[in-house]
């Protein structure tokens, strides 16, 4: 009886550790790296195109970017919406 209980319990715990780990994994959003923007002359302007961490590129909405600079990704109303990454004090 205990033992059973004993398995309920640690089972229980451990899908709970589970779906917590990925619950701050989807609202930590993707770091990806700016590679294009609309802007012609390098400037600030609307990031279109992103690297994803395994080198493919990804079209997307990015304000206020500039090439190469980070940016973190959100998937929401079926577009990817990015932000630059917010510098760490």
């Amino acid at each position: 009886m205990l033992r059973t209980f004993g398995k309920t319990v640690g089972s229980a715990l451990a899908v709970l550790c589970l779906v917590a780990t990925l619950a701050v994994a989807a609202e930590e959003g993707m770091e990806m790296t700016c590679v294009r923007t609309s802007a012609s002359t390098g400037e600030r302007g609307n990031c279109v195109v992103g690297k994803m961490p395994d080198g493919s590129d990804l079209v997307l909405v990015g304000t206020g970017l500039k090439v190469g600079e980070k940016m973190l990704c959100h998937h929401r109303d079926n577009m990817i919406h990015c932000t630059p990454v917010p510098t760490k004090k």
